[in-house]
């Protein structure tokens, strides 16, 4: 706002506005003054409703939110099934990793003997 005419900062500037303000009122004629308080009646008999209560998207929107949660939930706290691998291919690995281990054991401990042989 404008500092030259910030009420705050003169009082006496707004004590002379709301004297030219009631002096103005006092010289409306009598029909200015009839239509001014019929539109004060109407506005004043004008029932207040809350406004976001009646927003049609509102519901929609919250449906929508409340679905959304609830799909989320469920494809999280489901597990998928997990494939089942046949035994025979667990032999597989395994018989052909141990044997290779065997094979490396077999040389460490070779190794060891010879260093403690001489």
């Amino acid at each position: 706002m404008n500092s030259k005419y910030d009420s705050d900062k003169d009082p006496t500037l707004l004590n002379q506005v709301v004297d030219v303000l009631d002096q103005s009122i006092e010289h409306l004629d009598g029909r200015t003054l009839s239509r001014l308080n019929q539109a004060r009646h109407r506005a004043l008999a004008t029932p207040v409703r809350p406004r976001w209560v009646n927003v049609p998207w509102l519901k929609a929107g919250a449906l929508a939110a409340v679905i959304l949660a609830l799909v989320n939930g469920w494809m999280m706290f489901t597990t998928p099934e997990l494939q089942t691998l046949t035994t025979d291919d667990f032999e597989f690995v395994i018989t052909n990793d141990d044997y290779e281990l065997m094979q490396d054991l077999d040389f460490f401990t070779w190794m060891i003997e010879q260093e403690h042989a001489s």
